[in-house]
C-alpha cells in the first residue's frame, strides 16, 4: 500500500507545531481529491489547495510537510522491500 499525503496529514494532527496546525485547518481536512481518468499529480493538487488558501503563510509549512511525507513514504518503501 502506497502512502497518500492525506492519510500522513491526519496522523499529524495531534503535532503542537505549524505542521499540526496544517492539519487541522478545515480546509486541509476537508480537501476533495477525487481521481479523474488520467493520472493525477497528488503534490499539484495539494500545493494548489494551499496556494489558493487565504494565508500565504501556510506554503512554506506545506512544504515542509510534504519533504517530512516523502520522508515517511521512502521509509516505508524501505522498509516493505
Amino acid at each position: 500500500m502506497v502512502l497518500k499525503f492525506e492519510e500522513w496529514l491526519v496522523k499529524q494532527r495531534h503535532r503542537t507545531d505549524l505542521i499540526g496546525e496544517l492539519a487541522r485547518l478545515p480546509s486541509m481536512q476537508n480537501a476533495d481529491h477525487k481521481s479523474s481518468r488520467r493520472k493525477s499529480d497528488e503534490h499539484m493538487r495539494w500545493a494548489e489547495l494551499v496556494i489558493g488558501s487565504t494565508d500565504p503563510a501556510q506554503i512554506a509549512v506545506f512544504n515542509e510537510a510534504w519533504q517530512e511525507f516523502l520522508l515517511a513514504k521512502r521509509a516505508g518503501l524501505d522498509a516493505s522491500d
